[in-house]
């Protein structure tokens, strides 16, 4: 019997909500797959994705945890929320034993898990085409300066347009690329959605001329969301006291 024997995973939608079946063994064979396949589910940016683990057959308990890395991950990029459903002991039991799930919220039933993710629609998003020109860092500069004054993100009005126009300045596609931008409660999103990958010299230069840039905490990293599609992303803090924007 095969891995794809051992292990199903299996989807439908709700909503707008990807639900994921996962049955079978988890063990060394199989946990990797578990992970991989949530962050891609995660990648297309569904308002989240709820994980049903009732039907799983616990081979190793510890590496349960690859719900909770893939949790950690999308929820650096893209920000989708992840929700588990248990509600068999054989596999609660495991889970309570060693604390687990750390992050990944956990419910009993699917429907508890949906109304959860209800609750999390919240914030603003703005996504745009960018031209295959020169010009491209000045027009994300000036799409993420409209954003943050609609948005009234007044402690980054002069950061976020800068951080944005350097990220994209490091991209080199023809036509395909395009500006994400997300604002949640504390924290304001820039993604570039890219074909280019960046070697990890340029990494290190993007990051190094983003904290030249930021004044504010932020983080940084680079998601995969498909097989020649990358996200660029940086997310900078929103100061709690940040002051009112200028009519």
């Amino acid at each position: 019997m095969g891995v794809e024997d051992e292990l199903s995973i299996t989807t439908r939608h709700r909503d707008g909500v990807l639900v994921v079946t996962v049955a079978g063994r988890l063990d060394w064979s199989t946990y990797l797959r578990v992970q991989d396949q949530l962050l891609d589910h995660a990648g297309q940016e569904p308002l989240g994705v709820v994980v049903e683990v009732d039907a799983l057959d616990v081979r190793c308990p510890v590496l349960l945890v690859a719900f909770d890395v893939a949790w950690t991950s999308a929820a650096r990029w893209p920000g989708t929320p992840l929700m588990m459903v248990v509600d068999n002991p054989a596999v609660a039991e495991p889970l309570d034993a060693r604390g687990l799930p750390r992050h990944m919220p956990r419910f009993r039933t699917t429907d508890e898990a949906l109304a959860a993710v209800a609750v999390l629609r919240h914030g603003d998003q703005t996504t745009a085409p960018l031209p295959g020109c020169r010009c491209r860092p000045h027009v994300a500069e000036e799409i993420t300066e409209r954003a943050c004054r609609r948005w009234g993100v007044s402690s980054l009005l002069e950061v976020a347009p800068q951080v944005a126009a350097e990220m994209v300045s490091h991209t080199d596609d023809d036509t395909s690329a395009s500006l994400v931008l997300r604002r949640r409660e504390h924290e304001l999103s820039i993604g570039v959605r890219t074909s280019t990958k960046l070697a990890t010299r340029e990494r290190l230069t993007l990051r190094h001329d983003v904290a030249s840039i930021a004044v504010c905490d932020f983080r940084m990293g680079e998601t995969r969301v498909s097989s020649d599609r990358v996200v660029l992303w940086t997310v900078l803090d929103i100061p709690a006291d940040q002051p009112a924007l200028a009519n």
